[in-house]
């Protein structure tokens, strides 16, 4: 990548620290192997140590500075007292940037390349890196704001040293990243979303990057790692075939059988009897069942969310474990690696990158429990962190099992979240001015009307909910940032809504609860509503700047209360274009009012435009409908009626009940 490409997607990032950390090691004892949760600076200010950062192996002195991407496993050994600086931080683009900044950003990450660098005036570096650490351990935000200050000027030195040198960086090997991974975590639960997310790329590429430089797919190739170590279980131990599976990633002893028969041709008691004491056991057919051999819905706690908790509770940054040697086990895992490596990646054809593109009812729920250097990176009380799948309009994603910081960018569907008492930490400026939520919203923060990716990493979510009409470009960005739930918009009932809210925020109980106390509430006030209304009509009707709008059963203003719950009837027209076909609301002139006015009306101004409701109100054509002549017209909340949240519905059904009835019941 050329350094002025560099510098151009530096500019147009959004940055936040992470973490700055300040370390000493003694001469002997190790970092141990450590995956990076963000992208990361190490610089050494004291000593010498062999630093290995995936395949890039260096000797590390005093001024000399590393960096590598999310996903990067690093490894330092001290060969004398080692201290030096570690800063993690996340870079997103700026919402909205240009196709063509987002074309070069997903073929060549800056913030992912790996290179050391011997600065020719490290003084400056090191200045404003121990002033970073001294505002970040103040915990004080005004301090924290002048570190983030820092780091932006450190960057900037660091890149005008660079450029001064003429250097550039270098493209990290994903492959070579994401096989390290599968060795040293084929034990733990591994899905292709997950290695997708970890390092950083869509799932597409990532399995068309193994397809050209392995012929396999990453699972299949996972398999056969898991597959290869059960053998060696089978054969050297007289632990059960349950507990094999366990050790090597299987849910169960039937599901390895399954496996281990397709790859091998015996089941595994089979093969033990041919095969036991036999170290020339053979090895995996040439061609490989086309078949998965992994579970669909395994899933694992991605690094997104192992760094939300990395650094919320307190800055406790890596604990280093002092006088650890050099492992054996460690060595032998990467001589494995390395091996596979080796005989693996002779091809070295290059891919062109790609990116990848109902609401559930199900969750698959996982707990992180690694004992690697991952898990190393948490604090002490985070040491194991819950998640599940969800199937979202778009596919599956991978979410906190209790998401504690939400951002709701739906602009409507607030509502959902406060009556099962969970309160966002932030929400789009639409959600913010219902005026049925009063007293509800408190403290939370008004992200404004679009998305804005600088504001959003600041506060760190660990979820972000929104429709599904949000742009792939918005998404994409925001998914760089925490997981995404992208809800269908219109889909269903508000009560099906809500319960999708529940299953994301693990209070569907809840959800049930008051659909159940809503439905009830709805079977005793019905009978009284229908023996006033009869066969009656009633429609919902808005002026607005160009005209006036129709609605039906869906996009709020009490019609799915009136049309759904209650079951009254519709002016035929609505009924036929509104409520049994696909549209929301309909627009219509004012000539045509007369068809589409119902005995009874639940009116206002649309209350979003400037519209002058009077040219509707004032109107002959307004003054001769029968509703309006018979006194049957109800003036609708403007604000609150344009919400359909269970806390809406309430309100609105009070207000249908005065309305009808004449009763605050």
């Amino acid at each position: 990548m050329k350094l002025d490409d560099h510098i151009r997607l530096w500019n147009h990032a959004s940055i936040k620290v992470l973490d700055i950390r300040s370390y000493s090691l003694e001469a002997g004892t190790e970092l141990p192997l450590y995956q990076l949760p963000a992208s990361a600076f190490v610089f050494a200010y004291q000593g010498q140590a062999h630093v290995q950062l995936d395949d890039m192996g260096i000797t590390l002195s005093r001024n000399q500075l590393v960096h590598g991407g999310r996903g990067a496993v690093l490894h330092i050994l001290a060969e004398v007292t080692f201290e030096y600086f570690l800063v993690l931080y996340k870079a997103v683009l700026l919402l909205p940037s240009s196709s063509k900044l987002q074309e070069q950003l997903e073929r060549e990450d800056p913030f992912k390349y790996q290179y050391s660098f011997q600065p020719p005036y490290p003084l400056p570096l090191l200045m404003k890196l121990e002033q970073m650490y001294g505002d970040w351990l103040t915990f004080d935000p005004l301090h924290s704001l002048h570190a983030r200050t820092l780091f932006l000027q450190f960057i900037h030195e660091l890149l005008w040293q660079l450029q001064l040198q003429g250097l550039e960086p270098v493209k990290p090997d994903l492959l070579a990243q994401v096989l390290r991974y599968m060795q040293e975590h084929y034990r733990e639960t591994i899905s292709l979303d997950l290695l997708a997310e970890l390092f950083d790329c869509s799932v597409s590429y990532l399995s068309k990057l193994f397809k050209s430089r392995m012929n396999e797919s990453p699972m299949r190739v996972l398999a056969q790692i898991r597959l290869e170590a059960s053998v060696n279980l089978l054969l050297y131990s007289d632990i059960s075939l349950q507990e094999v599976a366990e050790r090597v990633g299987y849910s169960d002893a039937h599901t390895l059988s399954r496996n281990f028969k397709k790859q091998y041709g015996l089941p595994p008691a089979r093969f033990k009897i041919q095969f036991d004491g036999d170290r020339s056991v053979p090895k995996s057919p040439a061609h490989h069942p086309k078949s998965a051999l992994v579970a669909d819905n395994s899933q694992c706690y991605s690094i997104k969310s192992n760094e939300n908790y990395y650094h919320l509770s307190k800055r406790g940054g890596l604990p280093v474990k002092r006088g650890m040697k050099t492992s054996s086990v460690a060595t032998a895992a990467l001589v494995l690696c390395l091996t596979l490596l080796i005989s693996a990646c002779s091809n070295t054809t290059k891919p062109a990158n790609s990116a990848t593109g109902g609401n559930s009812s199900q969750a698959v729920i996982t707990t992180n429990q690694n004992s690697g250097a991952a898990n190393e990176s948490s604090n002490a009380g985070n040491a194991a962190a819950a998640t599940k799948t969800y199937i979202d309009s778009k596919g599956e994603v991978t979410i906190p099992l209790n998401p504690e910081r939400i951002i709701d960018l739906t602009g409507s569907a607030i509502g959902n979240l406060l009556v099962l008492d969970v309160k966002p930490i932030a929400a789009a400026a639409d959600s913010l001015k219902n005026p049925f939520h009063e007293g509800r919203l408190d403290n939370i923060i008004n992200i404004g009307a679009e998305p804005n990716a600088e504001a959003i990493l600041e506060l760190d979510p660990d979820l972000i909910i929104t429709f599904d009409y949000i742009e792939e470009s918005q998404y994409e960005q925001l998914a760089q940032i925490a997981p995404v739930v992208r809800l269908k918009y219109g889909a269903g009932t508000p009560q099906d809504l809500l319960l999708e809210f529940g299953k994301i925020t693990g209070k569907e109980d809840a959800a049930k609860r008051w659909i159940e106390e809503w439905n009830a509430q709805i079977a005793e006030v019905k009978p009284q509503i229908n023996k006033v209304v009869g066969d009656k009509t009633v429609s919902i009707l808005q002026p607005y700047a160009k005209g006036i709008y129709a609605w039906g059963d869906k996009g709020g203003r009490g019609g799915e209360i009136l049309y759904g719950d209650l079951g009254l009837r519709a002016p035929d027209i609505i009924q036929k274009t509104l409520i049994d076909g696909e549209g929301f609301g309909g627009d219509l002139s004012l000539e045509l009012l007369p068809e589409y006015a119902g005995d009874y009306i639940f009116t206002s101004n649309w209350g979003w435009d400037d519209g002058d409701a009077n040219v509707v109100y004032g109107s002959n054509i307004w003054k001769s409908l029968p509703a309006v002549k018979n006194k049957q017209v109800y003036f609708i909340d403007e604000k609150g009626s344009y919400y359909n949240d269970p806390i809406s519905l309430e309100a609105q059904l009070k207000f249908i009940l005065e309305s009808f009835l004449g009763t605050r019941k």
